[in-house]
């Protein structure tokens, strides 16, 4: 069963790593937006608490050529920004999938699912 899904426009951002000292560089400012706008994107189109219930995760990545970082980083940006939003905590999260796919317009596709 379905419990939501959405688009986010634009260039996807990958997961970086992050330690106190680093917080405040241009790239992680940008990545925390980019984190941001998913969350908000998540809260619009699942308007009720977190489910508690085991769930599968599909992401596509669609990028317009550029340098591209690991199709795992792009899907644990997505997966963490869901956080406390669609699902209670990622570890509830017992099946994934993940593509990225070479197009012109830029954008990620993101279905969560109970299983």
């Amino acid at each position: 069963m379905k419990i939501c899904s959405f688009t986010v426009p634009g260039r996807a951002i990958p997961a970086i790593r992050m330690n106190n000292r680093m917080k405040r560089t241009k790239r992680n400012m940008k990545y925390m937006h980019y984190r941001n706008k998913i969350g908000w994107i998540a809260k619009s189109e699942h308007a009720v608490p977190p489910v508690e219930c085991d769930i599968g995760v599909n992401v596509n990545v669609y990028l317009n050529g550029g340098n591209q970082g690991d199709v795992d980083n792009y899907f644990k940006t997505i997966t963490d920004s869901m956080n406390k939003i669609v699902y209670a905590d990622d570890r509830q999260i017992k099946e994934m999938s993940a593509r990225k796919i070479e197009c012109k317009d830029e954008r990620v596709e993101v279905v969560v699912y109970e299983l």
